[in-house]
């Protein structure tokens, strides 16, 4: 049973920080509509859900050309419109419809964010409706003003936003999960476009309390047009690499100069070499992830999702690097 009181939800978040939306409609294969919202009285969405049947043939020739991992985007003009089609899961399809002039870079970052949270939502995982604003270069956007952030500064309580990056399938959801809910999801769910939660650690000999937002990067190339704009104004970050897989040990060059690029040159990184519980498939030592880290002038540390401590003590030395200036200053005064 899809709750579709959160998928409405959704849509009226997804509306309300895109500003060149017309309308939004979720889509079962066969063009039945599940949840809709509308912002344009001149489109009805029995007119745009028969339009979805047309794009399942375009979905499955991207699938097959770019060898995606099932993640099928296609955009469509029709007369004063343009529609955006992206797979929600593999049973859905997340149809965006904006003006004709509308900028797809500028949609398709939050039609990404939509459309990973409707999956999650079909498949009963825990998400939230909430979409943040995607800020311009040099603004923050965490959901307080400025003065709201200085504020909470002044109490010991400082908040960033932060990335995991990294090839598609190297463990970034599931240390998050267990970072967050202490519980380690064997079963694989791909991130599409990037996937936003919340996490606080607490620093109670220093009286400081670090909020993350975390920004979870889908890893598969299709998304690295979207990424750019997902890295804006990341403090921090952990740069992620499977020992068991030597090509994503060797992409974390490729991933560490497109996280500079995005968030700037000041990002404070950390590097893991993740699932060293699968001892008899290891293909990277820690001698080379060391070298590698020592290369980047990053942290390194091996981790595993099922252990808990471990992935724990990486996010709590990552707050506290970002922190500890602050936290001179205020001993200072």
């Amino acid at each position: 049973m899809v709750d579709t009181k959160r998928l409405k939800a959704l849509l009226d978040w997804y509306a309300a920080v895109c500003d060149d939306i017309v309308a939004i409609v979720i889509a079962d294969r066969h063009g039945l509509l599940m949840a809709s919202k509308i912002k344009d009285s001149s489109i009805d969405d029995s007119t745009v859900g028969g339009l979805s049947a047309m794009v399942e043939p375009v979905l499955k020739r991207i699938s097959t050309e770019f060898q995606s991992t099932g993640f099928g985007a296609s955009v469509i003009d029709v007369d004063d419109y343009r529609l955006m089609f992206i797979e929600a899961g593999p049973h859905a399809l997340l149809i965006t419809i904006t003006d004709l002039l509308a900028s797809i870079d500028d949609v398709f970052p939050y039609a990404y964010i939509a459309s990973e949270k409707a999956a999650r939502i079909f498949d009963g995982r825990p998400t939230s409706p909430v979409i943040p604003k995607i800020p311009k270069r040099g603004c923050i956007d965490l959901g307080q003003s400025k003065e709201d952030i200085k504020q909470l500064e002044a109490q010991g309580i400082y908040a960033y936003k932060i990335i995991l990056g990294g090839d598609g399938e190297v463990g970034k959801t599931s240390l998050i999960q267990t970072f967050i809910q202490g519980q380690f999801q064997s079963d694989y769910k791909a991130t599409i476009g990037t996937s936003i939660m919340k996490k606080e650690c607490e620093f109670e000999n220093l009286e400081a309390t670090v909020r993350f937002v975390i920004w979870d990067l889908a890893g598969q190339k299709q998304f690295t047009r979207v990424r750019q704009q997902y890295l804006l104004d990341a403090k921090g970050g952990f740069l992620v690499f499977d020992v068991t897989r030597k090509e994503t040990f060797e992409n974390i060059k490729r991933w560490h100069k497109e996280t500079l690029k995005g968030a700037g040159e000041n990002v404070v990184l950390m590097l893991i070499g993740n699932k060293i519980d699968l001892v008899d498939k290891r293909q990277v030592t820690k001698e080379e992830g060391e070298a590698l880290a020592k290369d980047l002038d990053v942290p390194y540390f091996e981790t595993s999702a099922l252990n808990k401590d471990i992935v724990e003590e990486g996010f709590n030395l990552l707050a506290f690097q970002l922190i500890q200036d602050k936290i001179s200053v205020k001993k200072k005064e």
